[in-house]
């Protein structure tokens, strides 16, 4: 007589004792290989462009930073050379007929934003390739046991024989898989460098609502890639740097942008 519990002709309580043990070895490996993906030497400081602090929280932060440089530097004098990125926001500014909205650049910069990025993934900020790679790599091992034990759990739901805490354990690691697929944008070196500049630039943020005509448009920059727009999303640093939120959107056309 055919015993349904021993499917594939292994008993239930033989199959949980070793697939637990396997998933503990697949759940190993994938760290390892994530600790891996992680582990980079110290990189060296070094000073950022508010372009760059902004492209450690986003594409768009970037591009709200050289639009706000830009458009604070057209209301001061003597605000020297922009950094390269801002003067081909500046040029695509120009394309579009003078209009500075930073969502709607962001599609129309992709190159200069892989180069932003990339510059800042060999400097060690922001994580790249290599570690979307390494991680996609280290679930694999977890992602096979998984599938085994979802395809053992089905024969014993035909057989009707269930496989007791098996469903669980297959729980268990597909979350493990969604949370190790999980890569942060930055570095833990990057993560430590944004808050230290976050504390550093602390007397930008819109709460103290900062007068850039006098901090200058550099400072509007940082503002921007930093601590975005204010808390009712109007607050632009680049519009004249007054006390009072604003919304510009139209560049004027006495922007300099050196070089």
């Amino acid at each position: 007589m055919h015993d349904h519990t021993n499917t594939w002709g292994i008993s239930t309580e033989a199959f949980l004792g070793w697939y637990v043990a396997a998933a503990t070895g697949a759940v190993v490996i994938a760290l390892v290989i994530r600790g891996v993906a992680m582990r980079k030497p110290t990189p060296a400081l070094r000073t950022l462009t508010p372009p760059e602090m902004g492209v450690l929280t986003s594409d768009e932060r970037a591009v709200r930073a050289a639009v706000a440089e830009l458009e604070s530097a057209a209301y001061s004098a003597g605000q020297g050379q922009h950094d390269r990125f801002t003067r081909i926001v500046r040029q695509r500014i120009d394309d579009a007929g003078g209009t500075a909205v930073p969502s709607r650049l962001v599609p129309t910069l992709p190159l200069p934003l892989l180069e932003l990025r990339s510059d800042l993934v060999q400097a060690g900020y922001l994580n790249g390739n290599r570690e979307h790679t390494l991680t996609r790599l280290s679930v694999v091992p977890v992602v096979i046991v998984a599938v085994v034990g979802t395809i053992r759990t089905g024969f014993t739901v035909v057989n009707e024989s269930p496989e007791g805490y098996l469903p669980l354990v297959v729980v268990c690691l597909a979350l493990i898989v969604v949370t190790l697929l999980r890569l942060s944008r930055r570095t833990r070196f990057g993560q430590v460098e944004l808050s230290r500049l976050k504390d550093e630039y602390s007397y930008l943020t819109p709460n103290f609502q900062p007068s850039f005509a006098t901090y200058g448009a550099t400072s509007a920059g940082i503002a921007a890639a930093l601590f975005g727009p204010g808390r009712d999303g109007g607050w632009a640093p680049g519009c004249g740097g007054g006390s009072s939120p604003s919304s510009c959107s139209t560049f004027s056309s006495t922007v300099s942008c050196g070089g």
